[in-house]
């Protein structure tokens, strides 16, 4: 089939308010500001009806054109959602339920707007000489009449692509957990296309099913909007999303080693944003892994729009504004549209809800990552060949959206940790993206807001500097000091600062969390295992899921990356850094690190020659489940080198 498909209309979403089930607690949704992306809003809740027709015997694993098998979304105490992907609109989009399956609710159907391919997108029998749009429909039943004390139910989802009808594998149907009802989490992050993630999701299926929660601490593709990323890639060895989640893995890669596991089509899962969820400035002249790595701040766009808006929207139009602000900045158009996620004041960028006896809190404290190197687009500085010209900067490793003291996350967070939800709740867990403790290479820069100083010649030719400046600089600052520089071609060099002493989580998150009584933060980032524990906090980084980056531990080689030195910038600049600010090994606060509790698996798989405080491979892939009918939280590791080897169970401690 060719790779450009017809073009039709579709249905967005609304927006909507939604009242936590179980927790009283009623949440606001807007926009986030923008009148741009519709968000997840509540179907109108179809009247099941019976049905005796026979289940289909087509299945959806069988046709390439059905993206996924069906998953669970956005539970309340007597409902929940039902979603799966195809690259047909179609009809008879539906859910049967029930004894003999003799319940039917029908789904509506919405078009994803920005699923892209291009000449790097390897999908089988399909190729791509550029930026190729892509025809993806997503599919939502709302199934209700459920109750925790009924247990599951099974079901399938029922497509037509208008000459065949085909059905999905089964899965489970629940609603929110009641109070007191053991529930069992997945803790998880990072797939992107990682190798052993198949492997990962194929073990726990096998011996922890079932999951009642995937718990994701962001990072699930590498480029958000490449289609096959998330749905059907073609490489060995390179995991789709929902491949991996679902156990389809062969319908993409049949030869694969290892399947993924059917974690999805029973249990729900709650993400949140990465770094990677994040696209930068739209370019459709760009490929997309260039786009993706090209945001902005929103702030520089707002200055940048301020200069044009006379040409580019001479009527003063707020949606056009917001279109040109977000194409020349960020957007996470294609996460947000993919799921039906709790909302907040600012949709689902950030969100809380209860879950049985479990209060999540999901927050959105990213920042762009970009690479150590010296006299270029890095964290630290810009490239020399450019530094007249912010249009190709990076500004750094800038945090895209506020989530310190004075933000309106902030304020929510606030709200959220002294609600009765929140306190009533036996267990408290956080889930973050970024490093905000561990011993990855991730680790550092420690959260601090970006502070930029920049050296120019003045008019006499003396060389000078300005700022530091925090991120976000105010228009009079820029306009006034920083663009003349620039406009008189005067610029020299521009150095990225992110003080230890500033470090915003462990200002203003850390103390406002401990104080709540939280017991648990999950992050990835780092793609490795490790934990820590602040007062009666503790900290997990449970992302070594599809590979590594490394642990980074004092008395071991080697050491993490670390600014620009001498010899590095000799000629170019008079500034320097505080390598104070950016410690080369342990965690940057020198929280404590434990030792796994029960084996060393870096000792045991890994061959390291003594007991280290993490495990950090390619080769060996590490999971971490919840159950809060005993309150543990376990970690297994799993040789992947060894399809018929067991995991062993190598770390466990309890919450509360």
């Amino acid at each position: 089939m060719g790779a450009n498909m017809d073009r039709r209309s579709f249905t967005k979403r609304t927006g909507w308010l939604i009242a936590a089930a179980t927790s009283g607690l009623l949440v606001g949704c807007d926009d986030g500001g923008s009148g741009l992306i519709a968000r997840p809003g509540p179907t109108p809740t179809p009247t099941p009806t019976p049905t005796s027709a026979a289940l289909p015997t087509e299945t959806f694993v069988a046709e390439p054109l059905v993206l996924t098998e069906p998953f669970l979304q956005l539970p309340t105490t007597d409902s929940v959602r039902v979603v799966w992907f195809t690259e047909f609109r179609g009809r008879d989009h539906a859910v049967r339920y029930g004894s003999g399956f003799g319940q039917q609710v029908l789904a509506t159907s919405t078009k994803l707007s920005r699923m892209y391919e291009d000449a790097s997108s390897t999908v089988t029998g399909r190729s791509y000489a550029g930026l190729t749009q892509r025809d993806i429909w997503r599919h939502e039943a709302v199934v209700t009449g459920l109750s925790a004390s009924a247990g599951r139910q099974r079901y399938v989802a029922i497509s037509s692509d208008g000459n065949k009808t085909m059905r999905s594998s089964e899965g489970t149907l629940q609603p929110l957990p009641a109070a007191g009802q053991a529930t069992r989490f997945l803790l998880t992050s990072d797939l992107q296309l990682k190798k052993m993630a198949s492997a990962n999701y194929e073990r726990v299926a096998e011996t922890l099913a079932p999951i009642d929660v995937v718990l994701f601490a962001g990072d699930l593709v590498n480029v958000p909007n490449r289609a096959s990323e998330w749905f059907d890639n073609g490489t060995l060895n390179l995991p789709p999303f929902f491949g991996a989640l679902q156990g389809t893995i062969r319908k993409w890669q049949p030869a694969s080693t290892y399947t993924g596991g059917p974690l999805l089509q029973s249990g729900v899962i709650y993400p949140i944003l990465g770094n990677h969820e994040y696209s930068g400035r739209w370019n459709p002249a760009n490929n997309l892994n260039t786009m993706f790595n090209d945001p902005q701040p929103r702030w520089y766009a707002e200055l940048r729009y301020d200069r044009v808006a006379a040409t580019v929207n001479p009527s003063g139009d707020a949606a056009i504004r917001e279109r040109w602000i977000q194409d020349n900045s960020y957007e996470t158009i294609s996460y947000e549209e993919i799921f039906t996620l709790p909302q907040g004041p600012e949709g689902g960028r950030y969100y809380a809800q209860r879950i049985g006896d479990t209060f999540l809190i999901a927050m959105d404290g990213n920042r762009i990552w970009r690479s150590w190197t010296a006299n270029s687009r890095g964290k630290l500085t810009e490239a020399t060949a450019a530094i007249n010209d912010p249009s190709a900067w990076g500004f750094g490793d800038f945090q895209f959206h506020p989530f310190a003291r004075g933000s309106r996350q902030y304020q929510w967070l606030q709200e959220v940790l002294a609600s009765d939800a929140f306190r009533s709740a036996k267990y408290k867990i956080v889930l973050v993206h970024q490093s905000v403790f561990g011993l990855g290479d991730n680790a550092t820069p420690v959260m601090a807001q970006t502070e930029a100083t920049f050296e120019y010649t003045d008019a006499t030719g003396a060389i000078r500097t300005m700022g530091p400046f925090a991120f976000p600089i105010d228009r009079a600052t820029w306009n006034g000091q920083i663009q003349p520089v620039l406009d008189a071609g005067r610029m020299r060099y521009v150095k990225y600062d992110y003080p230890l002493s500033k470090d915003l989580w462990r200002n203003d998150i850390e103390p406002l969390l401990t104080a709540a009584g939280v017991q648990l933060v999950q992050v990835g980032h780092s793609h490795l295992w490790c934990r820590s524990k602040v007062g009666n906090m503790h900290y997990i980084e449970t992302s070594n899921v599809g590979n590594s980056y490394g642990a980074y531990v004092s008395n071991l080689s080697p050491r993490r990356s670390g600014p620009p030195t001498e010899a590095q910038v000799a000629g170019l600049t008079s500034l320097r850094w505080n390598p104070d600010d950016y410690p080369r090994e342990d965690d940057p606060h020198d929280r404590p690190m434990a030792l796994p509790t029960l084996r060393n698996p870096q000792v045991e798989l890994a061959g390291a020659t003594q007991n280290v405080p993490f495990l950090t491979s390619n080769d060996i892939t590490a999971y971490t489940v919840f159950d809060t009918g005993t309150g543990l939280l376990t970690s297994y590791a799993f040789d992947t080198r060894y399809p018929a080897r067991d995991p062993i169970k190598f770390d466990e401690f309890k919450l509360g």
